[in-house]
This record gives C-alpha cells, sequence and structure tokens, in this order.
C-alpha cells in the first residue's frame, strides 16, 4: 500500500510538471499557451496584439489573417507574430462634430451647434462641416470614427451611436454637461460583425 501511494504521488507529480512546462514558440495554439509563454519571457516587446479586418489593412495583417503568422527581421532583432484566437466582433461606426464650450463659451458652443445643423439641412457635407468645424481631433479624418467595438470611445458617445434609434440616426445633437461638450452625431452606419484575431507578438535578438 505504502509503494502504491508513492507510485501515485509521484505520478501526479509527473503529470502537473507536464502540464506546467512552458512552450515554445514553435508550439504555441491557444491563448493560454501564449500567455504561459509570455509569463515566462517577460519583456515589454512581448504580448498580446488585436488586429481588426477592417481598420487594419497592412501587409503584416493581410498575412496573419492568412497565413496565422509572421516575422518581421530587422538589423538587431526579429519580432515574430503568431495568431492565438480568431473571432468576430460586433464594431459601430459614425461620423460627429465636438464643439468645446470650454474654448468658446457653451452659448456661442449651442449657437454654433445649431449654425452647423443648418449647413447639414441645406446641402453641405458632413465630412466638410467636420473638418471645418470639430474641436476633436477627428476633424483629420472628416469626423469619421472608423469602426469600433464596445469600451473604445467616450462612453457618451457610444452610448449615442450604439443607442440611437434608427428613425433618429440621421442626426443627433447632445451634450455631455459636466465637462461643456457640445456633439453632433451622423449615425449613417449599420453594426457590423468584424473578424478579429489575437496576435501574440515577441521580439528576439538576432
Amino acid at each position: 500500500m505504502y509503494k502504491l501511494c508513492i507510485l501515485f504521488f509521484g505520478f501526479s507529480a509527473i503529470l502537473q510538471a507536464q502540464e506546467t512546462i512552458t512552450p515554445t514558440f514553435e508550439t504555441i495554439t491557444t491563448v493560454e499557451e501564449a500567455q504561459l509563454y509570455l509569463d515566462s519571457n517577460p519583456s515589454k516587446s512581448n504580448n498580446f496584439i488585436i488586429f481588426n479586418e477592417e481598420n487594419h489593412k497592412t501587409e503584416l495583417a493581410r498575412n496573419l489573417f492568412s497565413s496565422g503568422q509572421a516575422t518581421v527581421n530587422g538589423n538587431m532583432e526579429k519580432t515574430r507574430y503568431k495568431v492565438v484566437d480568431r473571432f468576430t466582433t460586433t464594431h459601430y461606426r459614425a461620423s460627429y462634430i465636438l464643439i468645446d464650450g470650454n474654448k468658446i463659451g457653451n452659448e456661442a458652443a449651442i449657437t454654433l451647434i445649431n449654425s452647423i445643423t443648418e449647413k447639414y439641412k441645406n446641402g453641405v457635407p458632413f465630412s466638410k462641416l467636420a473638418q471645418e468645424y470639430s474641436m476633436d481631433r477627428n476633424a483629420n479624418t472628416n469626423g469619421d470614427t472608423g469602426w469600433f467595438a464596445k469600451g473604445k470611445m467616450l462612453p457618451e458617445l457610444e452610448k449615442v451611436i450604439i443607442n440611437v434609434p434608427r428613425s433618429e440616426r440621421d442626426l443627433f445633437s447632445f451634450e455631455v454637461t459636466d465637462r461643456s461638450w457640445y456633439y453632433l452625431v451622423l449615425n449613417s452606419y449599420q453594426p457590423r460583425e468584424i473578424k478579429e484575431i489575437k496576435v501574440l507578438k515577441i521580439v528576439q535578438k538576432n
């Protein structure tokens, strides 16, 4: 009986040791294995990256979506990428103009919002108005948010983009009162399921 107990515990210890063996980069196939690898190879350069089929159009992203892995060689080091998970996520997209009442005063901001609304209704493209008036960096993209998932946008703005009824989606204005921010939102896109990949990125010296 004593010998059987020793054999049992010995066998259990071997199994536990096998379960916690750190996988090599080549053998990684799951997120859990990738996390074990990261835990055993701590570095600011080693991490997970999410690639989005709509927002990431680089050659690297295309290679990862198609083949599942890629290597980028540099002079001193090489960066290796490996897909460890594939999934789809609901994304949203809209255009908006931000008028900052802290910069021009609340009354002036409201007046400007009303003026921009009239110009849009009179046929001026929203993209042109956003480029001219928006006090956010999205002016550089003609007001376009690009495709985004929940949790990636200012909560007040995200709530409007996601929840405004279709009957009101042509143009919608609202205020973030505690910040004196005034928004015009053009909610012209339907939600879309977009393919994404979770990628393990590691950097190795050559």
